[in-house]
């Protein structure tokens, strides 16, 4: 007692105080359910807006840092699915260009079945194999049963024949090749006529014509399987002009091939039909004698 006396007298009054306040009020409460309102009233009007406003920085702060880890998670979860879209789409591009080679190669199956029952496709591994020629390479060879002179074709229409065959893969010498003539016909009249290759991607000429030709715009021209080089009824292309000149002694008619042959990618290649070698037609004229 001296030690708080010593102390200070003001604060050992203070505890007294504070000890008989907190013994009254454990005293009203237990007989005066009163106390309970008054409890309430002072907890609504002092204590409650008191702890509200001293908790507004902490909730604040967390109320922000929760905001602030959500916009990462969101960013992060954008990031993600923009990967996952970018991904996606490449997936698309390749699913859609197999679709299209799935469909391109449907188309070439079913031509293949309408124009020879037997028959392969082929890739073309080199479009410019000669600085000079109309030449391209394809993975097809000997191994395969391909031949020298075999007719080429596309899924719209003549495209060459062979004119070198190894094991693995082959030479083929396209229509538009300026020393390569194919023996064709009009459909329309049934008039034969010789096609050369220009050198032009696809363009072609119809030779030796005269003037007063029949051939007009818009006529088809196909193989006539004169000489026994190609096939017989194998679609070449499309008369585009027709020019009449009368200082010159024949017309000069030109032709749209129906395939691109700038840009062949896959070729057909035919069994029903060979073609007639030199070697044949010697002993065929010799047995003849």
């Amino acid at each position: 007692m001296d030690r708080i006396y010593k102390k200070s007298t003001k604060e050992f009054y203070t505890l007294v105080f504070l000890a008989l306040v907190s013994a009254g009020t454990i005293i009203v409460d237990h007989k005066y359910k009163q106390a309970d309102y008054a409890r309430s009233m002072i907890n609504d009007l002092i204590v409650y807006p008191i702890y509200n406003i001293s908790s507004m920085p902490r909730n604040f702060f967390t109320s922000f840092m929760k905001e602030y880890q959500d916009i990462e998670t969101l960013e992060s979860e954008i990031e993600k699915l923009k990967r996952e879209n970018m991904s996606l789409k490449i997936n698309l591009q390749e699913f859609e260009a197999l679709r299209e080679e799935n469909i391109r190669l449907r188309d070439i199956q079913k031509k293949t079945k309408e124009s020879s029952n037997k028959q392969t496709i082929a890739k073309v591994l080199n479009n410019s194999a000669s600085p000079n020629k109309k030449i391209i390479i394809i993975d097809k060879g000997q191994n395969d049963g391909l031949y020298k002179g075999q007719n080429v074709i596309g899924i719209k229409g003549l495209i060459g024949q062979i004119i070198e065959s190894n094991s693995m893969s082959s030479k083929v010498i396209l229509i538009n090749d300026k020393n390569h003539n194919v023996p064709g016909v009009v459909n329309r009249t049934g008039e034969k006529v010789i096609i050369a290759g220009e050198n032009k991607d696809n363009e072609l000429l119809i030779q030796f014509t005269p003037l007063d030709t029949t051939v007009e715009e818009g006529d088809i021209v196909t193989t006539s399987g004169v000489a026994g080089r190609f096939k017989s009824k194998i679609p070449i292309g499309k008369v585009t002009s027709v020019v009449k000149d009368p200082e010159k002694k024949f017309s000069e008619i030109k032709i749209k091939t129906f395939e691109n042959l700038s840009n062949i990618s896959d070729v057909i290649l035919i069994w029903d039909y060979k073609p007639i070698s030199e070697e044949d037609t010697t002993k065929e004229e010799t047995n003849n004698e």
